[in-house]
């Protein structure tokens, strides 16, 4: 069980200034005891809040571990641990339990997760092998991926998960027929993960819900945890606020911070209805506003405003700030796309000329990522350094998964992801009829791939002893099997005494991993810039060389798994303008914003026409986008855009329209340049009248190939039957009836329907 711990601390008191804060922020730190609702609009200084409440309640009197404080992502806990250490010192402050709901997750798993059956050193499986084990499962079941997309699958998995469906409740309550082709590929997909020892994001929650069933352990922890602290609580899935409860019910001391007005994640299972049922949950509950905005503009706040004021549902409150020192917003309308680029890219090259800009303060943000092309090629041209979210991960370039796979491999040999990923790489002349021996045979006995590979190339004792007859393979794949068995063997046994940068290093050499990366690289500065990327991972590997030898691989391998896409900006100069989507921007702030494509189809999206709370949440992106501006914000919008390959009109957003007309500076819109495939238009200024329709011109449809009846597949809504067809502009739209998601009206140009 959990060791007791005494609460007498000898470290040094605590004494914590409180002066700097505002009234409502002191009411929020120094609330003394029970539930706290803390609503935190943005820039209005929650992190800070949370922090001087932790350090507070250190200073009464609480010990540090005895403290719970969970985040949304690494960075954010990053800067919170970084805040901390600011106030109380670095030996307090590492005593917190604080992180991530997934790392706290692991945390607990690792130590108690053996009640419950898992394995302590299971491994986490991240987004790229889920979808391989689902095709793996698709495969094994003879299911058609063209028909049933894995991602779509996968997603209806994680979506059950994340509501707290168990796989047998999920079988029993099965509604359509895509949802029993889920359930049956959620089967394999367990049992895979299983024989693997390893769970999913989704499992690392649920798994620790269970964990809280078995009375020991609940109350352990229950008399562990005086005070337990949640950001983002608008961000929370069902799973997560049990699992907030879970861990506050000992106490009773739980605190959230929020804001409705900025729940933009229901795509990832956050549901807002949440913070109505803390609410519910806990009427004795005290509840602090947070209105005081200390990023913004007070210019930039009133059009902010007007936009959230006219959310549905919402109870009334306006930011406020005393910086009323500013521009007002830009309103801008240009011709095309590449003019909306001509104008973010003259802008910042101004302002780069008279000293008044430096590319890292600007960001430009969009709905897509698909946006970005326009605006990078024009900033290339102006030779503006840049960098982008959203771009490949460090951690999802191929050649640091195929190095990730071998460490994996080292760690558990069962990983038939991280096995099927390196057992030919580089190559070793063991092709796909190899491979689909070692499978069979290791389904037929039991046995993991790697154990296949084993008894293949002689090296598995019952094989070797005659119980088991080797799996049929040639001559040559046994010997370039054992070859790879030998290396694993060797390389883990290293593991085990050595720091961990040196067995990557000896598997880089035994392997001559550089010169197959030559060979696989169209060209030589490809082949140099990939293996930069190799010795960065060596040299992400050496800040471990301080633990012990066989705990690094461990502890490298879950940091690794546990990073998030939003996590950390990507490569890029170190003073470049960012180029990100409004939902990686969230948390964010620039002292410039640009907004582009605000238009109809765009921002709304085109998924959340049919939708009113989809609808809500796309407003609530617009504010959020528009709350990362600290100095400047400027809000474009196209007169004509290329989108997915078609060209076409959108009308302004509606969102624009809810911003009084004397609360924005309006821009001329530029005329077409030449190269536009386009008639050139008059300069002209923007009106109020321009939002009045959101109809498009009505023109000639496209041929889509699709009629009314024809099944379809879309990769995130699964399987479904046209029911409509009309023309939208020069586009049409597909009215299609899915079979778990329901009704959805789509853009032909943009949905990429492909037929069932």
């Amino acid at each position: 069980m959990l060791a007791a711990m005494s609460d007498v601390s000898a470290e040094r008191a605590v004494t914590i200034d409180l002066d700097h804060l505002n009234e409502a922020q002191r009411a929020a730190v120094t609330h003394p005891h029970g539930p706290l609702l803390v609503i935190a609009g943005p820039g209005s200084g929650k992190t800070r809040v949370i922090t001087h409440r932790i350090a507070w309640l250190i200073e009464q009197g609480t010990p540090p571990w005895r403290i719970l404080a969970v985040t949304f992502t690494n960075r954010a806990a990053r800067e919170m641990r970084t805040r901390l250490e600011s106030l109380i010192g670095p030996e307090q402050s590492t005593d917190v339990w604080l992180g991530t709901f997934h790392r706290i997750c692991v945390r607990m798993l690792r130590s108690q997760g053996q009640e419950i059956g898992v394995p302590r050193n299971f491994v986490i499986f991240d987004s790229d092998d889920q979808m391989q084990v689902v095709r793996n499962a698709l495969k094994d079941l003879r299911i058609d991926p063209k028909q049933y997309a894995p991602r779509a699958l996968l997603g209806r998995i994680s979506r059950a998960k994340s509501e707290g469906t168990r796989r047998e409740e999920f079988v029993a309550a099965t509604g359509s027929y895509f949802d029993e082709i889920a359930a049956r590929v959620w089967e394999r997909y367990a049992d895979q993960l299983a024989e693997s020892a390893a769970l999913d994001f989704d499992d690392l929650l649920l798994r620790t819900l269970d964990l809280f069933e078995v009375e020991s352990v609940r109350r352990a922890y229950e008399e562990r945890f005086d005070h337990v602290l949640v950001d983002e609580f608008q961000d929370t899935s069902t799973i997560q606020y049990q699992l907030a409860r879970a861990w506050s019910a000992g106490s009773g001391n739980l605190t959230v911070v929020g804001d409705p007005d900025q729940s933009i994640y229901s795509w990832r299972s956050a549901d807002i209805r949440n913070l109505n049922y803390f609410v519910r949950d806990h009427r004795e509950a005290t509840e602090v506003q947070l209105n005081n905005n200390y990023r913004s503009t007070q210019q930039i706040l009133d059009a902010a405003n007007a936009v959230i004021d006219r959310a549905s549902n919402r109870i009334k409150r306006r930011l406020v700030t005393d910086n009323r020192d500013g521009p007002l917003p830009r309103l801008h309308e240009a011709y095309s796309e590449s003019d909306e680029a001509e104008y973010i890219s003259s802008h910042v090259e101004l302002g780069l000329r008279d000293g008044s800009l430096r590319p890292g303060d600007a960001a430009v943000l969009y709905r897509t990522n698909a946006q970005s092309r326009a605006i990078e090629e024009s900033l290339v041209q102006h030779g503006i350094p840049y960098r982008l979210v959203g771009a490949t991960r460090f951690y999802d370039r191929r050649e640091v998964r195929d190095l990730l796979a071998y460490l994996r491999l080292l760690r558990n040999a069962a990983d038939p992801v991280a096995f099927t990923r390196v057992v030919n790489v580089p190559t070793r002349g063991i092709g796909a009829k190899t491979l689909d021996v070692l499978t069979d045979w290791s389904a037929d006995h039991a046995r993991s791939a790697f154990q296949a590979a084993a008894a293949a190339a002689g090296m598995d004792a019952d094989a070797l002893g005659g119980h088991l007859a080797p799996p049929p393979v040639s001559r040559r794949a046994a010997a370039s099997l054992k070859e790879f068995v030998e290396l694993i063997d060797e390389a883990r046994e290293q593991a085990s005494r050595e720091p961990l940068a040196d067995v990557l290093r000896s598997i880089l050499v035994k392997t001559r991993y550089r010169e197959w990366l030559v060979r696989q690289s169209d060209t030589e500065t490809e082949a140099e810039s990939r293996w930069e990327n190799v010795q960065e991972l060596i040299t992400v590997t050496e800040n471990y060389s301080e633990i012990a030898p066989g705990a690094a691989l461990d502890a490298f391998l879950e940091d690794v798994a546990l990073v998030a896409d939003v996590d950390d900006l990507p490569d890029g100069p170190p003073d470049a303008l960012t180029l990100i989507t409004l939902h990686q921007a969230k948390g964010l702030e620039f002292p410039v914003v640009f907004m582009v494509g605000l238009e109809e189809y765009l921002l709304p999206h085109q998924l959340s026409m049919d939708d009113p709370n989809q609808l809500q949440e796309e407003r609530r992106l617009c504010y959020v986008g528009m709350t990362r501006a600290m100095r400047e914000l400027h809000l474009l919008h196209a007169f004509r855009r290329a989108y997915q390959g078609r060209s076409g009109h959108n009308p302004p957003s509606r969102f624009l329209a809810d911003i009084p007309e004397e609360l924005v500076q309006r821009h001329q819109r530029q005329q077409a340049r030449v190269g536009d495939d386009v008639r050139p238009a008059r300069n002209r200024t923007v009106r109020w009248d321009d939002f009045d329709s959101f109809d498009a011109e009505p023109v000639a449809a496209p041929s889509v190939g699709l009629k009314e009846g024809d099944e379809v597949s879309h990769e995130i809504f699964g399987h479904g039957v046209v029911i409509a067809l009309r023309t939208i502009g020069r586009d049409a739209e597909v009215t299609v009836r899915f079979a778990d998601t329901g009704v959805k009206r789509l853009l032909a140009s943009m949905a990429n329907l492909t037929r069932a």
